[in-house]
């Protein structure tokens, strides 16, 4: 259907205002029907005209908006852009793996192991152990100490040797074969020396237990001779390592066993040569 030309429009309105003034010049001569309907068309007139401003102006907004968020996006650093992630996720799979730090430190992760290194690691020597076993050797650097996050406690040191186990969303267990670290969480600071393990309790440090030194780190060999070991120690970097629980049945604090324990071999196979020298059903 053709569209109305404007000038079609301008003389329909023209009409209606001589009707208009004739029906102000003679009243009596017009029918209250004629009366309402030059009415009705002053008020479609009034309606049509306040419409088109209204139109006007949110077009005239709407094209402010672009030109604000055009400019908005040509200025330095104004685009929307996220945050970057200051943390670098490293993770092993199903055997340990070797990280070399920026500063020298180096971070030996067990098996299913993850941790997080602060990008910008040169200025700020942070870690998270997000889960698992992971051993740190630690870079000599006073001015910047070593920290490491776990769960909501914090691990610092400045040059030493040390692994800490994730146990859980809540506690951990750190276990120092040289130097000193100081363990920071909701019961205080606790010094923990070489030779020493501490586990915490609701993220509350328990009693510091004397241990090998060697115990930090015996994982790192692909075979380990093990002489006379207790037999609870014995189960206790086993779990710490493979991230297990181990069920077996009363163990008497004086029992030590003597084994090569091979870490290039299945956990069960190991088992099976230890549940032989013991007599008991570890599994």
């Amino acid at each position: 259907m053709p569209r109305r030309s404007k000038h079609h429009k301008d003389n329909k309105e023209n009409q209606a205002d001589e009707q208009w003034l004739q029906a102000w010049d003679s009243p009596v001569n017009i029918g209250m029907q004629k009366k309402q309907g030059l009415l009705n068309s002053i008020n479609d007139r009034i309606d049509n005209r306040q419409r088109r401003r209204k139109q006007l102006f949110f077009i005239g907004l709407s094209a402010a908006a672009a030109m604000l968020v055009a400019l908005f996006i040509k200025m330095p650093g104004g685009g929307l852009q996220p945050d970057k992630d200051p943390w670098q996720e490293l993770a092993s799979n199903d055997s340990s793996k070797k990280i070399l730090l920026e500063d020298g430190s180096v971070l030996w992760l067990a098996p299913y192991s993850t941790v997080k290194v602060h990008t910008d690691f040169s200025k700020q020597r942070s870690t998270m152990l997000m889960k698992g076993t992971a051993f740190f050797s630690v870079a000599k650097d006073a001015q910047h100490p070593f920290t490491i996050g776990v769960n909501r406690q914090m691990v610092t040191v400045v040059g030493t040797a040390f692994t800490i186990r994730k146990i859980d969303s809540v506690d951990l267990q750190l276990t120092v074969k040289e130097g000193k670290v100081a363990l920071n969480n909701t019961s205080g600071n606790k010094l923990v020396t070489a030779g020493q393990q501490v586990l915490t309790a609701r993220a509350v440090t328990g009693s510091l237990q004397i241990i090998d030194p060697d115990a930090a780190d015996w994982w790192l060999q692909q075979q380990v001779r093990l002489q006379n070991i207790p037999l609870e120690e014995l189960l206790n970097r086993i779990e710490t390592y493979y991230q297990v629980k181990l069920t077996h049945g009363t163990i008497k604090k004086n029992n030590k066993v003597t084994l090569t324990w091979d870490l290039t071999i299945p956990l069960n196979e190991n088992l099976a040569v230890l549940n032989t020298l013991t007599g008991l059903n570890i599994h």
